[in-house]
């Protein structure tokens, strides 16, 4: 697993051999971020479920001013940590080690705001729904804000979920990236 784009380009990132922890795969990462284009640079940007980090990491390295990750696991935030080891600064990062969903509550209860929201649970669990459910519900969301769910081709995502609307869908294979904005 690398770096495909931006200042960072070729640097190559760790990933735990677990059945828990499905990177994205290197063509759907190239296909989120052509999609996404110029408007990751200058961007917040929100990793939830980060595993490896490698979807947060590709912003960082595109541009973005700010990137957040969480996930829950142990070894998941101590992987992200090792992944971001050639930075000499970890200004504008922010790691905690959190329940996406509550996570999602504290950021709200901040008053932090993010342009782009990316999730990717895992395929088996049926957290892609409650946590679109929960960013709906949420303040952390501008007018602006994209959502991005990565997803299993057989997961049926609701065109709409409170204040979210698909906006655009794109398959890759067994793996869906589903586009959100509010309403």
């Amino acid at each position: 697993m690398r770096i495909i784009g931006g200042e960072f380009r070729g640097r190559r990132l760790k990933t735990l051999k677990s059945v828990k922890m499905r990177p994205t795969p290197m063509r759907v990462k190239e296909a989120l971020f052509n999609i996404l284009g110029n408007r990751v640079i200058g961007s917040s940007f929100l990793d939830l479920y980060a595993g490896s980090g490698q979807i947060g990491i590709e912003a960082l390295s595109r541009g973005a001013k700010e990137v957040i990750f969480i996930d829950n696991h142990p070894s998941a935030i101590r992987l992200i940590h090792t992944n971001l080891g050639f930075l000499h600064s970890e200004e504008g990062l922010k790691i905690p080690r959190n329940n996406v969903l509550k996570a999602i509550d504290n950021l709200s209860k901040g008053k932090k705001k993010f342009d782009i929201i990316f999730l990717d649970p895992p395929y088996e669990s049926r957290l892609v729904k409650n946590t679109l459910q929960a960013l709906a519900k949420s303040d952390i969301l501008k007018t602006t804000t994209l959502v991005i769910a990565e997803h299993h081709k057989f997961l049926d995502l609701d065109r709409e979920i409170n204040s979210l609307i698909q906006i655009r869908k794109e398959r890759y294979g067994d793996t869906i990236l589903a586009f959100y904005k509010r309403k």
